[in-house]
């Protein structure tokens, strides 16, 4: 059986992750969102939720969409990603065409 996860340590330390790779403190994150820098770092540390409300301040504050706080685990940044993708492109003439496909549906939603 998987250990279960503590969501608010994870929701946590995944804010504090996304807010220092921003290089920003959390006395900036807390006067953007409205919030006293205390309750930034109790959010932080995984002693205390944020309201729904203030959870989306919090992920516009730190440009990233509301279920990006959720996504736990190791993350890679994105020129990992972009190099990635463009290995795979290189090396797989199918998967330029399924992505150059996707991609251009996506656009035109």
């Amino acid at each position: 059986m998987a250990k279960p996860v503590n969501i608010k340590k994870c929701l946590g330390a995944r804010i504090q992750q996304i807010r220092k790779s921003l290089k920003m403190t959390q006395d900036q994150l807390a006067e953007q969102v409205g919030m006293e820098p205390q309750n930034i770092s109790m959010i932080e540390t995984g002693r205390n939720y944020p309201t729904p409300e203030n959870l989306a301040k919090i992920a516009q504050s730190l440009g990233v969409d509301v279920f990006e706080l959720f996504v736990f685990g190791e993350q890679k940044a994105i020129d990992a990603m972009r190099q990635f993708v463009i290995s795979e492109l290189n090396r797989d003439n199918d998967m330029t065409k399924l992505l150059f496909n996707f991609c251009r549906a996506i656009k035109e939603m």
